[in-house]
């Protein structure tokens, strides 16, 4: 018995120590790399240049800038590579991660935050860690699904970065992978449970919370939790439309010359609002533990929405979940010390968290792990509580409001709708051409009615047709029909033959399926823009494609 053992079952989870362990450095590497320039920059360590600070705050971006913008022209870059492309990887196969994309990607954020920038780290981390997991997956010829070694990547990166295994395990699956499998689960955890351990015993690094924030004290706080979740819906809205919405930039402009502009902006509103540059880890924290001057962090929270939006649209690369922690926060803050006025004793730290949480789950699309992320980092029960009636509320207004986390919405931009499920989305990224087929009657504008039954009864086809010498496509026509016809004086071009269902060249699968829905026949012909006949496809050659896309998702998605 023991000779028929397989031990490829093993490999998922070999690989998925590796990733953990790579990820895990590499996170931690970009983070102490970000502390270290900005101590220099922002910290107590500028002094050592024998500089102004003004002067650093203002240069530190715009030297990001152009370090970007060179990165972003010399590789050629038309865009930002972050967990948008993971997302859309784990959901469609032959939309594998480009590796060279997603490591210039994480290298530019990392510059980018350490110059100043308002971005976040978790997003390019999470792709960094996609890429990571699908490279291991190529190494190995895909023997295990290439989603689930990249949702691996991406849980170490939460894990690592966070110090939250748990939150990284349901991450990869609420926002990644989108779906729960028996199959993915186990590797995910051992992925974000090795880079955890990995970060705690080698790398030292400050919690997002550290502070004893406390839960729910009066019955009166449910209730304004609930509002202040309406309200940070509405926040998370209006930031996801400016990330994601259309934005006046001028088409006669360089591309790779926006970092610069988006540099010296960020220089410019640093030197009034510091707080803006970066991530703002420390700033979230003071603020959680110590109310602060409530018409000060009204200009920081339009001031890092206005900075981070700019930065985003004008390519200085980063992400977008720190910032939405950071605007969440603020926003939890003003609606605290708001609500003293009427309810003095009102717990402030909880709102400020419930606030950070509510903002960011609903940008993300993650509110389970964003509350996962609050459990393990103040290992309060309490607190996650507080702070789920805030995301509960936030995620039920921002998805009716808005419809999709930021992340859809920027692959809805590229017309990419990932709620058409995996097997819709395999058959969206195949093209009609791929499929086609070449092998059809063709028939001469002059035949004559009985030259074209001769011509199909020859073929043993019950269709043909009709094509001008250029190849276009003048009409189709059908042998018993032709039979019919056989004594009628009906020119082979006449409206007869040309009412016909055709398909266009650049459809995909997906669209053909729907507009075959109602159609009785054969054959469907492919045109192109110029009428000219490519080829055809029948009913069977789709149902095939739509057999191979459930058995795709079945392979995925059902355990062994």
């Amino acid at each position: 018995m023991m000779k028929n053992f397989d031990l490829k079952f093993l490999l998922p989870v070999v690989l998925a120590v590796i990733i953990g362990v790579i990820v895990s450095i590499a996170v931690q590497g970009f983070i102490s790399f970000v502390s270290f320039v900005e101590s220099y920059l922002r910290g107590d360590n500028h002094l050592l240049f024998g500089l102004p600070k003004s002067i650093l705050l203002v240069s530190g971006p715009i030297i990001a800038g152009i370090i970007v913008a060179f990165i972003y022209k010399l590789a050629n870059l038309n865009r930002w590579h972050g967990p948008a492309e993971s997302i859309l990887a784990a959901h469609v196969p032959s939309q594998r991660p480009n590796t060279e994309a997603g490591l210039l990607s994480t290298l530019a954020s990392a510059i980018s935050l350490a110059g100043g920038a308002s971005v976040g780290q978790y997003g390019p981390l999470v792709h960094f860690g996609g890429v990571i997991g699908d490279y291991f997956s190529k190494l190995t010829r895909d023997q295990t699904s290439p989603h689930i070694l990249l949702a691996s990547g991406a849980a170490a990166a939460i894990s690592s970065g966070f110090g939250a295994p748990f939150a990284g395990l349901v991450f990869a699956h609420e926002v990644i992978v989108r779906h729960f499998s028996l199959k993915a689960v186990a590797p995910i955890l051992i992925s974000s449970v090795v880079a955890h351990t990995v970060s705690t015993e080698f790398y030292s690094s400050d919690p997002l919370l550290q502070s004893t924030v406390g839960g729910i004290g009066t019955f009166y706080e449910i209730p304004l939790l609930a509002i202040l979740g309406i309200i940070a819906a509405l926040i998370a809205c209006l930031y996801m439309r400016g990330l994601t919405g259309k934005f006046p930039i001028p088409k006669s402009m360089p591309s790779y010359f926006l970092p610069i502009i988006a540099g010296v902006i960020c220089g410019v509103v640093g030197l009034f609002l510091p707080e803006t540059l970066g991530l703002g880890t420390s700033f979230i924290r003071d603020l959680i533990e110590n109310p602060i001057n409530l018409n000060y962090v009204i200009f920081l929270l339009i001031g890092k929405t206005f900075l981070t939006i700019i930065c985003i649209r004008f390519n200085l690369f980063g992400g977008i979940f720190s910032p939405a922690l950071f605007l969440g926060a603020t926003t939890g803050c003003i609606f605290a010390t708001l609500s003293q006025y009427f309810f003095p004793d009102l717990n402030y730290s909880l709102f400020a968290v419930a606030g950070l949480a509510a903002v960011a789950s609903s940008v993300i699309g993650g509110p389970i792990s964003t509350l996962l992320i609050v459990f393990e980092l103040t290992s309060d029960y309490q607190v996650a509580l507080g702070a789920g009636i805030s995301v509960c509320f936030a995620n039920l207004v921002s998805s009716k409001l808005y419809g999709h986390s930021a992340f859809d919405q920027i692959l809805l931009n590229r017309n990419i709708d990932i709620k058409l499920g995996r097997n819709n989305l395999h058959l969206k990224s195949i093209s009609i051409e791929k499929i086609l087929s070449t092998d059809y009657i063709r028939l001469a504008p002059e035949h004559k009615v009985e030259d074209m039954i001769k011509i199909l009864s020859e073929a043993n086809s019950s269709e043909g047709y009709i094509i001008n010498p250029k190849g276009k496509l003048l009409g189709k026509v059908e042998l018993p029909s032709l039979i019919l016809n056989k004594n009628k004086a009906v020119p082979p071009n006449s409206s007869s033959y040309s009412n016909f269902l055709s398909i266009k060249s650049n459809n995909n699968v997906l669209e053909a399926i729907e507009l075959i829905k109602d159609f009785v026949g054969e054959s469907v012909p492919i045109i192109n823009e110029n009428q000219i006949i490519l080829g055809i496809v029948t009913e069977s050659d789709l149902f095939t494609e739509l057999l191979k896309a459930e058995k795709v998702r079945e392979d995925e998605e059902l355990a062994d």
